[in-house]
């Protein structure tokens, strides 16, 4: 019998009608904490990410985003750059060749002085920033010297200084540092585009990477709009009794524990791993249907008890080929994590009566 992962979740901040993130939810970017604990930096980011999601809820931005991601992905990973820098093309061009009226083209957006420093051709006869590959290197170079400007003149290590640099200019960010005494982008009073600039592509990484925080109050999946209107979460809302879970770990996806204890077998860094199975049959799922879960060990997580054979009940739902569970908790959520590929969700056909799943929560 096939093994599942489910990990519960800290729900992450409230789009409606909070404007907080919580601060059990730490937002990475490049490695770099986001000071999301700052009211102002917590307000503009939710306030972004709202913005966003029209945007990355288009089918075929996300079809070419996942075409692309795995090259942009390999790029960088050969030039030694995060992997967060993957996000900045559907930032600048949604994936597709544009000429912007300042001139900057391709993917990548790189401006015409850019590309042919780094050995583009950019001419009559042709445009190299229109060619994926190309413009993909020159992209990684150039965030890669701007990195190493900023490191060499400040002495500090910031990708996100870096990406707002990649928007902004280098040199344009040299002359705002001096000017303000300050290297602290989330702190500096910048042009309006480049303030914004880099909590975009937090807001789309966090679109892409953590898409079950950002459904519970909307109330229908906000990544299949059409097919859900608002209101179909609350003809489906699990009943549910919450119990206290702390901050998790979804990157451990290790071989999986013994789990023939009547209790919750204790894995390194503080995760309990708990037996369960699907109750019931899902053969035609559809966005919102409750799918339910029998207990097969005791859970005890801090002072809360959940006793072996309890049913816990979530909403369904669908994300590009995969399904999240929602238990309706008021702080918390679920997300399926394959043990396999370390992928979150679960693919439809995998969904079915009495398949054993897992239950991993960090207990902190």
């Amino acid at each position: 019998m096939k093994f599942i992962v489910i990990t519960y979740l800290i729900f992450c901040a409230s789009l409606y009608p909070s404007s907080k993130i919580s601060a059990q939810h730490t937002i990475i970017f490049c490695g770099e904490t986001v000071p999301a604990n700052n009211a102002i930096v917590s307000g503009k980011l939710m306030d972004v990410i709202r913005k966003q999601v029209k945007n990355i809820n288009m089918p075929a931005l996300r079809k070419r985003a996942n075409t692309y991601f795995p090259w942009i992905e390999d790029y960088l990973k050969k030039n030694n750059l995060p992997a967060d820098l993957k996000y900045i093309p559907i930032i600048e061009s949604g994936f597709q060749n544009l000429t912007s009226s300042a001139g900057a083209g391709g993917f990548w957006q790189l401006m015409p002085a850019t590309a042919r420093g780094i050995g583009l051709n950019v001419s009559e006869s042709g445009d190299d920033r229109e060619n994926f590959y190309k413009s993909t290197y020159a992209a990684c170079r150039t965030l890669t010297d701007y990195y190493r400007m900023i490191r060499n003149k400040y002495n500090i290590s910031s990708w996100v200084l870096t990406a707002a640099a990649y928007n902004f200019g280098i040199g344009n960010i040299f002359n705002a540092v001096k000017k303000q005494g300050n290297n602290d982008y989330f702190s500096m009073n910048l042009n309006a585009e480049t303030a914004s600039y880099v909590y975009k592509i937090i807001a789309v990484k966090e679109l892409f990477e953590y898409p079950e925080f950002y459904m519970k109050d909307f109330g229908y999946n906000i990544f299949n709009a059409l097919q859900n209107p608002p209101g179909h979460l609350q003809e489906t809302q699990a009943d549910t009794t919450a119990f206290n879970v702390m901050t998790v770990d979804v990157s451990n996806n290790d071989s999986l524990n013994n789990i023939s204890s009547s209790k919750g077998t204790q894995q390194p860094g503080n995760v309990v791993s708990v037996a369960a199975n699907i109750i019931g049959k899902y053969k035609k799922f559809t966005d919102g249907e409750l799918i339910s879960f029998q207990l097969q060990q005791d859970l005890i997580v801090k002072n809360t008890f959940n006793k072996k054979g309890n049913i816990i009940k979530g909403a369904g739902w669908m994300i590009d080929d995969r399904i999240y569970i929602d238990l309706g908790y008021e702080d918390h959520d679920v997300v399926i994590v394959s043990p396999l590929n370390g992928k979150k969700g679960i693919l439809p056909s995998e969904l079915k009566k009495d398949e054993l799943i897992i239950l991993r929560v960090q207990t902190n």
